[in-house]
């Protein structure tokens, strides 16, 4: 599961929750560091969508989401725009959702996620 919030992570907002210049460096910094949303990236990311993020990233595997939890989430289950939007609110500038894609164009990772 924690690997797939961050890849979800990363294609919410184009780069990954946790960085650093090498291994030894993302790891320290997944330890040490609190997830975060910075609001210029994820303005525009439902309060579901980032729920289901943070509960995929939860350090604690005993408390991390399971794969099963995580298909019942109200970010799947729901049908409602508000809950369910994902940086593709229609009513968005076409410059913010074409950021978005620049962002994740723009994601180079010379590691392994």
């Amino acid at each position: 599961m924690w690997s797939l919030g961050v890849i979800l992570f990363v294609f919410l907002c184009g780069y990954p929750p946790f960085e650093g210049d090498n291994n030894k460096e993302i790891f320290r910094n997944v330890l040490k560091q609190p997830l975060t949303f910075d609001p210029a990236d994820w303005n525009t990311i439902s309060d579901s969508a980032k729920d289901l993020v943070k509960k995929m990233l939860e350090k604690n595997p005993a408390k991390r989401i399971s794969a099963t939890a995580c298909l019942e989430h109200q970010w799947f289950t729901s049908n409602d725009i508000e809950t369910n939007h994902a940086g593709h609110d229609p009513h968005l500038l076409h410059e913010d959702k074409l950021s978005v894609l620049r962002r994740i164009k723009n994601f180079r990772q010379p590691k392994r996620l």
